[in-house]
């Protein structure tokens, strides 16, 4: 590692100075032309960086550079998706559909890695890979995504990773977990993951059944980061008024709400079945956003919740017309509904990010999409299972089951 303060080299008896501008070329230029220099390098970049000189180290390391880094980050016309490919030790050993998850195997992988891909690039770049130990989980939920962490749920534990970092968490076990009952269908793994735009502090919230018979659900929330006494779960005041769906990862919208589908199947004949339970990270508060009016909340596989460009969004595919209709709220009480894109694709998929040339991204199972809203035309510019990945496939990949995709935008956190 270079030391800024060693100026001179001595080499035997020869006495070599090493040129002043040689030796500060960091400590030309102002500070905040260098901050704003590093904030729009890749984070790759910026950790080799830390190690050029003690004042490169200092301005990385600052909470405020983290945040402008971020904001650069984000702020970038092209999305950047993260591909996370899901592979299976053996046959595909499908398990009975489970509420909110259907069929899905329980004979996951438990090697965890992550890809970067952009709108023309013709390889996947490797980020980063991680080996959790054989048998510590058997099954993979839908990942979620908040300012370049990522969680992953699991049935047995949740992990939190930052694959630009390349820095791995294992979240402890909650108070939830002393209320399982030791069957499965009374295990619930739904979990989210924001930010509290006040304290600027990471959280990691999820359910877990107080009860089931009847239904009583509560909710826990860990701070990442926090030491000392009393960190860890902490259980929120209230519980949430309706259960949620026990496999589905929340939607993260602002950083500060987490949005879950409530769970129809527990109550079938309530009036709010169909709607949307949130939960704010500022105040712990819960509450419920009805789907748009016009949508009938029984056509469940035909209406899909997500975000797009950072607004929370229903989507409703429509068989008779081979429509999409994508309705869009950002109001502050979520309860504004504003019909914003009806888009010909013959089922539902995942919106991805709008395009500065008019078009969207979407992905639908195997394959992400460009959707050019002005022509209504649909073309194919990713094959998750045919592009290339860098560092090529592992042997691992022949048991290939799905993909978690998702807009990914780098940082330090």
């Amino acid at each position: 590692m270079y030391d800024d303060t060693m100026d001179v080299k001595t080499r035997s008896r020869n006495r070599t100075v090493v040129p002043p501008a040689a030796a500060t070329v960091p400590d030309l230029l102002p500070e905040e032309i260098v901050v704003e220099i590093l904030a729009r390098l890749p984070v790759k970049s910026l950790l080799c960086f830390k190690s050029v000189c003690r004042g490169w180290r200092a301005i990385i390391s600052e909470p405020s550079f983290i945040r402008t880094q971020l904001q650069c980050s984000a702020s970038k016309q092209e999305p950047s998706i993260l591909i996370s490919p899901h592979t299976l030790l053996g046959r595909c050993d499908i398990q009975p559909p489970v509420g909110g998850l259907g069929d899905w195997p329980n004979n996951f992988s438990t090697q965890i890695s992550f890809y970067q891909w952009q709108r023309g690039a013709s390889i996947a770049r490797f980020m980063d890979a991680t080996a959790i130990p054989a048998n510590e989980f058997h099954l993979v939920c839908h990942f979620a995504h908040c300012d370049g962490l990522v969680l992953a749920p699991t049935d047995t534990n949740l992990y939190l990773f930052n694959p630009a970092t390349r820095d791995t968490i294992t979240l402890p076990d909650g108070h939830g977990d002393n209320h399982h009952h030791g069957t499965e269908m009374e295990a619930c793994y739904a979990a989210g993951l924001g930010l509290d735009p006040v304290t600027r502090k990471y959280k990691v919230v999820r359910a877990f059944y107080r009860s089931v018979d009847p239904i009583r659900m509560g909710m826990e929330v860990f701070t990442v980061g926090e030491t000392g006494a009393g960190c860890g779960w902490r259980e929120t005041v209230t519980d949430p008024p309706y259960p949620v769906s026990r496999w589905l990862t929340a939607f993260t919208v602002n950083g500060g709400y987490l949005f879950w589908y409530m769970d129809r199947f527990r109550y079938p004949n309530d009036t709010l079945h169909g709607g949307l339970l949130w939960f704010s990270l500022q105040d712990q508060a819960f509450g419920v956003t009805l789907l748009p009016h016009s949508l009938d909340p029984a056509l469940d596989d035909k209406v899909r919740p997500d975000v797009l460009h950072g607004e929370l969004c229903v989507l409703h595919a429509n068989s008779d017309t081979m429509t999409v209709t994508i309705w869009t709220t950002n109001s502050p009480s979520f309860d504004d509904w504003e019909r914003r894109y009806c888009i010909y694709v013959s089922r539902l998929c995942h919106p991805m990010g709008l395009l500065g040339d008019g078009g969207m991204l979407l992905w639908a199972k195997h394959t992400i999409h460009r959707y050019d809203l002005w022509s209504d035309e649909l073309t194919a510019v990713c094959e998750l299972g045919g592009i290339r990945y860098q560092g090529g496939r592992p042997p691992r990949w022949k048991n290939l089951f799905n993909f978690s995709v998702m807009p990914y935008t780098e940082s330090l956190r």
